[in-house]
């Protein structure tokens, strides 16, 4: 009974997961599994013969079992809804760590200067970090919009501070254009996990 459990407890975890697949699961696994390390496309093969589903590898020939031409997208599909969920949890911690930042630097002013804007940049990394935290439990477009408008928001404050900088280095507008993309990217892609 003892060896029993410890040879399950063995088994990969794509063999459990590709197992417990619905046959159109298993279908899209098929069509996609050049995209597969080839253990885990010969285990969906192997369990594609023990449903029926095909009678050989031969089967694989056919029209239905063909890879569709990948198409370029900006964002990346994730099919399967544990990925997609823990795509979703990442990318909003990093949004609740990236509203962080303005609050920091908010309060760093107003401790040194008392100055309306540290006040300003405080509230708004909170009101970000609510937001986001918002969309760990639940994506909503309407926040994702909102965190966009924010972002537009940030986006001018920078161009303001990039004015009236009296000394402005090419690296300073670059990392801050590189940063502004990636969490306008994280943001879009939260989105396009809604779908």
């Amino acid at each position: 009974m003892t060896e029993k459990s410890n040879e399950e407890n063995h088994i990969p975890e794509f063999k459990r997961i590709i197992a417990n697949y619905s046959d159109e699961e298993l279908r899209k696994v098929l069509k996609k599994r050049n995209l597969y390390q080839k253990e885990a496309a010969d285990f969906a093969i192997g369990e594609a013969i023990k449903r029926g589903m095909i009678f050989s590898e031969q089967d694989l020939f056919a029209r239905e079992f063909q890879p569709e031409p990948e198409k370029f997208t900006l964002f990346p599909t994730v099919e399967n809804e544990k990925s997609r969920a823990k795509f979703s949890k990442s990318i909003t911690r990093s949004l609740v760590l990236i509203g962080a930042l303005p609050m920091v630097w908010g309060g760093i002013m107003i401790f040194k200067t008392q100055s309306i804007e540290g006040i300003v940049l405080f509230l708004f990394g909170a009101v970000w970090s609510i937001i986001s935290f918002q969309l760990m439990r639940s994506v909503n477009a309407k926040l994702i919009i909102t965190l966009f408008l924010m972002l537009v928001l940030v986006i001018a404050y920078f161009v303001k501070v990039f004015i009236s900088a009296s000394f402005l280095k090419i690296i300073d507008v670059a990392f801050t254009a590189i940063v502004i993309g990636f969490i306008a990217y994280g943001i879009g892609f939260l989105g396009r996990l809604k779908d």
